[in-house]
């Protein structure tokens, strides 16, 4: 008996340890300091209140959107996250098929009494002045990988300050986060749940599962390649979600294999996680809004 106890403690302590060392990257310290400035306020017809608000996040100041309905009684707040093409702006004017989902979803959201939180990622949008206004693309083609590492792990830290900045200001406690993420933004979501207890629920669209059997293809030198591999090796991450996820993806995507997708699922310890395969490729149908919503109500 005392055998197994050891082996236990060992088991669970070595467990502890790789999860503290795959969220390292992840990982914060709050100060409680935002200094927060509301550079947008307008309420509308429907009585929607729409705000662009900048704090201080980890290592800048950025901006987020936080629009919330009339009525919020359950104090529900869903983070979207968009893919790689896109910024905040596309969940709320559309500009093609894709982004007309992201405002569909999110107006579907607020119509069932969901305040939604749209944050801004690192070097993109209104914060690619910190890479002189280039795309985020061209890290890869100019091989720069610490700025793609960064990218990531900035991201997930800007929004844990983001739901610490949210948390302080409300009055209704506690606030129920979930978040719903579309291929980078599902990839965030999965990194967001494995390194905050704070959401109630996922809904990750179509992630770059791909992402690890890429890196350990690239030219980036080992121990950077080790430290990319700590956010793009998705398959890391699936014993470490601390909530509930559902995994939305097409039978056609070329960014993953339905057999990396399954893998991934299989890992999910929690109950209450689902997955659906959709007749589709990256551009999931629009059946996905209803389907995203579904789980997490």
């Amino acid at each position: 008996m005392r055998l197994l106890l050891i082996l236990f403690t060992l088991v669970f302590t070595c467990n502890i340890s790789i999860a503290q060392e795959y969220t390292a990257d992840l990982n914060y310290v709050p100060n409680g300091e935002f200094n927060e400035s509301i550079v947008k306020n307008d309420t509308s017809d429907l009585g929607e209140v729409f705000q662009k608000i900048v704090i201080d996040g980890f290592d800048s100041r950025f901006p987020f959107y936080l629009i919330q309905p009339q009525n919020n009684p359950k104090n529900r707040f869903v983070i979207l996250l968009h893919g790689s093409g896109g910024t905040k702006e596309s969940w709320i004017r559309a500009s093609g098929s894709l982004t007309t989902k992201y405002v569909k979803l999110k107006d579907s959201l607020l119509s069932l009494g969901f305040a939604v939180i749209i944050p801004e990622y690192k070097y993109y949008g209104e914060r690619s002045y910190e890479i002189d206004f280039a795309k985020t693309g061209v890290f890869w083609r100019t091989k720069d990988y610490r700025r793609s590492l960064n990218m990531f792990t900035t991201t997930v830290r800007d929004i844990r300050i983001i739901m610490d900045y949210l948390e302080s200001k409300s009055e209704q406690t506690p606030i129920i986060f979930h978040a719903i993420g579309y291929s980078r933004g599902g990839k965030i979501a999965i990194l967001l749940n494995s390194a905050d207890n704070r959401l109630k629920s996922v809904v990750a669209c179509v992630p770059y599962f791909m992402g690890g059997r890429f890196i350990r293809k690239s030219s980036a030198d080992p121990e950077l390649k080790s430290n990319l591999l700590s956010v793009h090796d998705l398959f890391r991450f699936g014993k470490l979600q601390k909530s509930p996820i559902c995994i939305l993806v097409g039978n056609t995507d070329e960014n993953y294999t339905i057999q990396e997708v399954e893998d991934f699922y299989n890992q999910l310890t929690l109950e209450g996680n689902s997955l659906k395969i959709y007749d589709a490729g990256h551009y999931l149908p629009e059946s996905f809004i209803a389907d995203a919503i579904n789980f997490i109500e």
